[in-house]
This record gives C-alpha cells, sequence and structure tokens, in this order.
C-alpha cells in the first residue's frame, strides 16, 4: 500500500485507487493519478479518540464549489475511504486501527493532501 494511488474522475466523481501500474479510465477519459502534497493550514484535521474510533473534525469548506470529496486512511493492507459531501458538517468517524497509517484527504478544488502518520 506505500505506492497507492488515488484517482478521481472529473465527469461523474468516481473514487478510485490502483497499487500497482496502468491506466484507469472512467467515462471514456483517462484518468491521472493525485498527487499528494503535505497538508498546509487551511486542510489541517484534528483527531481525537472517542470510544473505539478517530473522530475526525476539519474547517475546510464543505460548500457545492470546494470542499473535501473524500478521506482515507492507508495502512500497509488496508484502505479505509470516507466519501465526504459537499454541506455536509465538518466531521467524519473512522475506527481506530492500530499499527499506523496515513490519513489522505481531497479537496474538490486543491487536490490530495497527506496528512503525517498517526
Amino acid at each position: 500500500m506505500k505506492r497507492i494511488k488515488f484517482f478521481v474522475c472529473p465527469d461523474c466523481g468516481n473514487i478510485l485507487t490502483a497499487t500497482g501500474g496502468g491506466e484507469l479510465h472512467c467515462c471514456s477519459r483517462k484518468l491521472e493519478a493525485l498527487k499528494p502534497q503535505k497538508a498546509d493550514e487551511a486542510h489541517q484535521v484534528r483527531v481525537q479518540e472517542i470510544e473505539e474510533d478517530w473522530y475526525i473534525t476539519f474547517d475546510h469548506p464543505m460548500k457545492k464549489d470546494h470542499y473535501f470529496r473524500f478521506a482515507a486512511y492507508v495502512t500497509m493492507d488496508r484502505v479505509l475511504l470516507v466519501r465526504l459531501y459537499p454541506e455536509q458538517g465538518g466531521e467524519f468517524r473512522i475506527p481506530q486501527i492500530r499499527g499506523g497509517g496515513k490519513l489522505y484527504l481531497c479537496c474538490s478544488r486543491d487536490g490530495l493532501f497527506e496528512m503525517k502518520n498517526t
């Protein structure tokens, strides 16, 4: 999973992942892998432990023209993907997964952001 790549179709919004080579197509269009960038101040999140989950909150806009499309937590052997929607609140929960991983968030306007290892 160290080589995971994320793709988003600009026509239908389909989210795809790949861990190997090859080309991905959706809606008759070749998709380019999103290039992860380090999260800046506008794309930061806060993580709290609640019960047996991580409660993740953020201040990023969730408007129709600017929002987080998805969050993905990637470990050595799995990907947990949470689809996010415009006008949704700035929060979501995922089960705690021990062993460390990376959290990715995809902004509809600014691209893919990689958070530090958790």
